[in-house]
């Protein structure tokens, strides 16, 4: 958990640090003479009902007196059955050097000297033994990022951002990684055109770009959401291999009934594609990395959609497209970046036709209250007959041969779908609005599952 989403103002920051100072200041909570941190160093503790209590929330406190030095940087890490202990470090004077923080705390004095690290209970029902790690670490908070190369950077108070040169040398795909169990991070790219950022796009609240890079030199920034931010992070990059076969198309013409991979990120990849005939269009992007996004425009339609695929985060538009070329644009829904794939197909559609059978899709045009359409089915089967309508909120139903179905949004959107078995015969498909008040085109689209 984050230090700022439980004391999100200064204020209250500042009552954390005076309750310290008062309470800090009884011996009987000091652990013997100073400890000099030279090397790991490992104290031990425990927080029990006798021990002395904060003045500000309750929780009981134990303190120890560290030998620091001006511009070394310490870690501490604490562990044992005590959980979330608060980790907060003072100067000779009570006043606050470093946190309050939960778990781990990194000390950086601006001054040689004796300082006090509190460790508090995170509640005033916490009790148990703990145990501290104190090593001495070198933060680089600038300079070179190297392929492979793995980076331990500190952001502090009136330095909350650090940049990094990256020079690459060939073009490839690289992924960038920042990581912080302190820090809400937050990664920036810029250089060669290029202007991104990501948050959460790694677990939790790291983050992570996959990006595709020219030769050139370009900036990495490392920063967090937390204000103010103060903590520790690992900053990596690696290089990524495509997967066999794969090869990247990031925009461009594409041709109907074909799949290709492309790399979203927070830029829209734009492609186009022509349709010769009226039918209908149906684009799917899906991936296992990012959270899908389409858009789709061209003669009289101008949609989008997130989750339309019915599977996780994928993104589908089907519509009714007349003769035309149109424009894909496909993106992600945070910014985040990674590998997808782009499918087209179409439809052929039979203009105002009566009757429709499994494989076809036939259009119409409701002005009233519904419109109804035959459905013949030759062999028994499961089937799935959708309702398409961009200018209403569609309604299908189906009667005959005994069933009597209905559906509304089951096609994604406010899109029909029914799915279910039926015999041979003949069926009747009724496409209406669901507030019975819908005008404009539609599409009925039945395949065998």
């Amino acid at each position: 958990m984050q230090f700022s989403s439980l004391f999100p103002s200064t204020l209250s920051r500042t009552a954390l640090a005076v309750g310290m100072v008062v309470t800090l200041a009884g011996c009987a909570a000091t652990q013997g003479g100073a400890v000099d941190t030279n090397g790991a160093t490992r104290l031990q503790g425990e927080l029990t009902s006798s021990s002395p209590v904060n003045l500000n929330d309750g929780s009981q406190y134990q303190v120890f007196n560290l030998k620091l030095k001006a511009g070394e940087l310490v870690r501490v890490e604490q562990g044992g059955a005590l959980e979330g202990a608060v980790l907060t470090l003072l100067d000779s004077r009570n006043q606050l050097v470093s946190g309050p923080r939960h778990g781990s705390l990194h000390l950086a004095p601006q001054a040689d000297g004796t300082y006090r690290l509190g460790v508090s209970g995170s509640t005033a029902s916490a009790y148990g033994p703990f145990d501290l790690t104190l090593e001495r670490v070198t933060p680089r908070n600038s300079g070179a990022l190297e392929l492979n190369d793995s980076v331990f950077g500190l952001l502090s108070r009136g330095n909350d951002a650090n940049t990094y040169t990256l020079t690459v040398a060939e073009a490839g795909l690289y992924e960038i990684a920042l990581g912080s169990e302190e820090l809400d991070t937050v990664l920036k790219l810029n250089g060669g055109g290029l202007s991104l950022e990501d948050d959460d796009g790694g677990d939790g609240t790291n983050s992570r770009m996959t990006v595709m890079l020219d030769p050139g030199t370009y900036q990495v920034t490392a920063t967090a959401l937390d204000s103010p931010a103060e903590g520790g992070y690992d900053l990596s990059l690696s290089s990524r291999a495509l997967p066999e076969g794969v090869e990247l198309v990031n925009g461009g013409e594409i041709a109907l009934g074909s799949t290709i991979s492309g790399l979203a990120d927070s830029n829209d990849k734009v492609y186009t594609v022509t349709v010769p005939e009226r039918s209908l269009l149906r684009i799917v992007m899906s991936s296992d990395e990012v959270d899908s996004f389409l858009k789709l425009q061209g003669p009289g339609v101008d949609t989008s959609d997130d989750d339309g695929a019915g599977r996780d985060l994928d993104a589908a538009i089907t519509t009714l497209a007349n003769p035309g070329s149109y424009r894909i644009s496909a993106s992600t829904v945070d910014g985040s970046a990674g590998i997808f794939t782009l499918s087209t197909a179409v439809q052929p559609v039979s203009s105002n036709s009566a009757q429709v059978r499994p494989g076809e899709g036939v259009s119409g045009t409701l002005a009233g209250n519904s419109v109804d359409k035959t459905l013949v089915i030759a062999e028994a089967g499961q089937y799935k007959v959708d309702l398409y309508a961009t200018e209403f909120d569609a309604l299908l139903r189906m009667s005959g041969n005994g069933v009597e179905l209905e559906d509304d949004d089951g096609a994604g959107g406010t899109n029909s779908r029914i799915s279910t078995y039926l015999e041979p015969g003949r069926y009747t498909l009724s496409a209406r609005s669901y507030d019975n008040t819908g005008r404009g085109s539609f599409v009925i689209s039945v395949e065998r599952e």
